[in-house]
């Protein structure tokens, strides 16, 4: 007895220790990303979506989403974590290589109990494989790593239920089945990948075994359509239905699909010159020879089902059939506006259709031992340890964005990459370099409303605003948001043309009629325009909406205090009374820590009569504004500070 508990012992310390193992290459090969910033879409998902940095946001994530997709789990690990650590990248490139790291070991146990040779291997070489990277040190893509850490526990419930017919196996299995479809819905094959495990393991599939699989269906059928319904309506122009969008889409596939399988498994066999986006193919669906890749792809896996009961034919067409009904959702065969505008392949899409072809090829390496592989335990170190070379170099680049979006240039000169590179030079201030970046991307796709959007605010940085103007028009005529009529002001109004600012905020309070910013911004063209009592009226409209909104409270504020009784609301005494409280109201809702708002109070303080107050403040405000290096507005309140000190208030001219 001691003995068995000493042996059984002995078998789960080295399970434990092989699992380490695992854990410990991955945390090797991606120790780039630990420091990684944030990359391409993260702010849509992360940063700037409400979603996620409110508070509140939880209850929208699972019942009013307005993301692009509708992946609730995903989402809700954001908002954890920014709980925990805000817009800290790091915090978040932890968590996601932490979920790669599980995925490995769990991928490892799978490969397990189908008897694969060489499970510990195969698992290595997918968790460290750089083709993996675009999933794992890329934060939006948690999709990924979250959605197949569930997918594995759904397979192992499967596998334990088969082998158990324990019914608390199958609940675990479906469960954790629905909870990846809600992490990201690429899973949604997974109900027709489970017989075919089945048939792997027991030789047969029998109608119990299809029957067990309807749950499992009818999750992937009513989540996939929730997804198709997120797809098209966040899709540019007209929609015509799911049913005719698919149909539509079935030439589209035909074509890409054999092109798309060959382009994966050449980057699995030789992972070099990856990138983030590879760009759109030009498929020609009226040309009979442009199905031919598609029509040899299902030719060879006719061939090894014909073949089926040869043990290689066998393997291999467990491993193909796994490895292309896990790539099936994303072949062009379903409608996906990411392949009309961005890429018709991408690293991050076979994330979980890696481990079929890993896994025969390690199996067949370590079947034909010797014979095939002299010296194979070296060999296979060697695979492991070029491998992991190979993605901690891939890993780094994905650290900051220029890093990533350079070398994607470096392999592909595709539009993304431009865009993305004009974004990283704009956040250094090389607006000039960014602009050059911009209209390459529009060169290649004239239709890439970012690119005109980030056109019009690198023009308006370099206070190019007639064509910071035209830009946002463009974009504007192209179907971007509301909120580009209030960029488009804001580059009338700095350019001097205020009455055609105007008129851009006129048309975006129309369409955003809740937004607080566009009405400051539209009353602050008024004041430079002169027409303060018009100006006055568009900030108490912006406060009629928010009460509490600091940059509405502090622009009236500042306008009642450097005019008193010349806006025709009040007499001067009681304009001065009123410009106090909202400064006040302004500073306590920023913590006095903005300069520009306790300058507004002491100009507050100076229109009533309170001048030792003012310099109180103003001091205040001087030594914000010097700690920030904002010397402009340093200057402007030691201007202030002058007047207040000779018991004079603050007069525009």
């Amino acid at each position: 007895m001691t003995q068995r508990l000493i042996g059984r012992g002995g078998i789960l310390d080295s399970v434990a220790a092989r699992g380490a193992g695992l854990v410990v290459l991955v945390l090797v090969a991606y120790l780039p990303a630990f420091g990684g910033g944030w990359l391409w879409d993260d702010d849509i998902l992360i940063t700037a979506n409400p979603l996620v940095t409110e508070a509140r946001g939880l209850w929208g994530i699972w019942f009013y989403n307005t993301s692009p997709d509708y992946f609730p789990v995903t989402l809700t690990s954001y908002w954890i974590e920014y709980r925990l650590w805000a817009d800290w990248a790091p915090g978040y490139h932890a968590v996601n290589i932490v979920w790669h790291a599980a995925n490995t070991v769990l991928v490892w146990r799978i490969l397990v109990r189908l008897g694969v040779p060489g499970a510990w291997l195969a698992a290595a070489v997918w968790g460290i494989h750089p083709v993996t990277v675009a999933s794992v040190a890329w934060v939006a893509e948690r999709k990924n790593t979250l959605s197949m850490f569930f997918g594995c526990l759904s397979v192992l419930g499967w596998m334990s239920y088969e082998d158990t017919e324990e019914r608390r196996f199958y609940g675990w299995s479906l469960l954790s089945f629905v909870v990846a479809l809600l992490a990201k819905t690429s899973l949604v094959t997974l109900p027709l990948i489970l017989p075919v495990l089945s048939w792997w393991r027991r030789g047969r599939v029998t109608r119990v075994d299809l029957v067990r699989t309807v749950p499992f269906l009818l999750a992937s059928f009513i989540l996939g359509l929730v997804t198709l319904w997120y797809q098209m309506s966040h899709s540019a122009g007209a929609s015509s239905g799911p049913l005719a969008a698919v149909l539509a889409s079935l030439p589209r596939g035909g074509v890409l699909a054999g092109r798309a399988v060959g382009f994966y498994l050449w980057k699995d066999l030789w992972p070099t010159q990856l990138a983030m986006v590879y760009g759109v193919w030009p498929l020609e669906t009226s040309r009979p020879r442009a199905y031919l890749p598609t029509l040899v792809v299902a030719a060879l896996v006719a061939g090894l089902w014909w073949q089926r009961k040869e043990p290689w034919a066998r393997a291999g067409l467990f491993a193909a059939t796994v490895f292309l009904l896990a790539l099936l959702p994303i072949l062009g065969f379903l409608p996906a506006t990411y392949m009309k505008s961005h890429a018709s392949v991408a690293d991050h899409w076979q994330y979980v259709a890696l481990v079929a072809p890993v896994a025969l090829a390690v199996a067949l390496g370590v079947k034909g031992g010797g014979r095939w592989l002299p010296g194979g335990a070296g060999r296979a170190a060697a695979a492991v340890i070029i491998l992991g070379i190979l993605t901690f170099r891939h890993t780094a680049i994905h650290r900051t964005s220029k890093a990533l979006w350079t070398q994607n240039l470096a392999v592909a000169d595709v539009w993304d990459a431009h865009l993305g590179l004009s974004r990283a030079l704009a956040s250094e201030g090389e607006n000039v370099a960014a602009i050059a970046e911009a209209k390459r991307a529009l060169e290649l796709y004239p239709a890439a409303t970012p690119a005109w959007i980030d056109l019009g605010m690198n023009f308006t940085a370099v206070k190019r605003y007639d064509e910071a103007i035209a830009a946002y028009q463009v974009a504007i005529d192209q179907g971007g948001g509301d909120d580009l009529f209030q960029a488009a002001g804001l580059a009338a109004a700095l350019g001097g043309d205020l009455a055609r600012a105007e008129a851009f905020f006129a048309r975006g309070a129309a369409k955003r009629p809740r937004d607080v910013s566009v009405r400051g911004d539209w009353g602050l063209a008024l004041e430079k325009l002169g027409r303060h009592r018009e100006a006055l009226a568009r900030y108490r409209d912006a406060l009629a909406i928010d009460p509490n909104d600091p940059a509405a409270l502090n622009a009236l504020a500042y306008l009642l205090a450097s005019r008193p009784g010349q806006t025709g609301d009040g007499d001067a005494v009681a304009d001065a009374a009123e410009a106090v409280d909202l400064a006040r109201r302004a500073c306590t809702a920023t913590d006095d820590g903005d300069p520009s708002f306790l300058d507004t109070l002491a100009t507050a303080l100076a229109a009533g009569g309170e001048y030792a107050a003012a310099v109180e403040v103003a001091d205040r405000a001087l030594a914000l504004a010097v700690e920030g290096k904002d010397e402009p507005l340093a200057a402007e309140i030691r201007g202030h500070r002058e007047l207040f000190r000779a018991g004079k208030p603050y007069r525009p001219e």
